[in-house]
């Protein structure tokens, strides 16, 4: 009888392991899975070989590998609906997000934009095609409404003219 007790504390412990694991490792869950079959098969294998009170080391084996595997399938869920959204914070939050010109932003030369909630330097990204580079450098002026499309060196923001917002200005070719 020593045999299978020794076998059923193995199979608990082991499958203790194995979730652990699985929430260190991103693998979709089937560690957890295994882990609480596990747990559960030791529990029995207790219950089987006559240990002294293996009735209720199962109850609170059961109950353990319930709430344990609850928890981790409950993470990989909201984990996985996570992953298609787009990021809210940090530069990668800042993509997409529209902006006020606060003093004229150029292609070669910095100004200031009003985004996120934040006055940023800004530069523009490219310069519009309909500008003519005779006139001078492109210009966004004050007031008018950009596009944040990436980040350049020492955290100065890359605009872009905004598509479908009403403007308060135009890209001027001069100043």
């Amino acid at each position: 009888m020593l045999i299978p007790a020794a076998v059923g504390a193995l199979l608990i412990l082991f499958g203790i392991a194995v979730l652990i694991a699985d929430l260190i490792a991103t693998n979709h869950g089937a560690p957890a899975a295994v882990g609480v079959v596990m747990m559960l098969a030791g529990g029995l294998t207790l219950v089987w070989a006559g240990v002294p009170y293996s009735g209720v080391l199962l109850g609170a084996i059961v109950a353990v590998a319930a709430l344990l595997g609850g928890l981790i399938f409950g993470v990989l869920g909201s984990s996985r609906a996570l992953k298609g959204r787009r990021a809210l914070t940090g530069k990668e939050g800042m993509i997409g997000e529209v902006g006020t010109v606060r003093s004229p932003v150029r292609a070669q030369s910095a100004g200031w934009v009003f985004v996120h909630g934040e006055l940023w330097k800004a530069v523009l990204a490219f310069a519009p095609e309909e500008a003519d580079p005779r006139d001078g450098e492109p210009t966004v002026g004050v007031g008018s409404k950009v596009a944040v499309v990436g980040f350049g060196e020492g955290g100065t923001v890359q605009v872009v003219p905004a598509q479908g917002v009403h403007d308060h200005g135009s890209v001027d070719p001069k100043d």
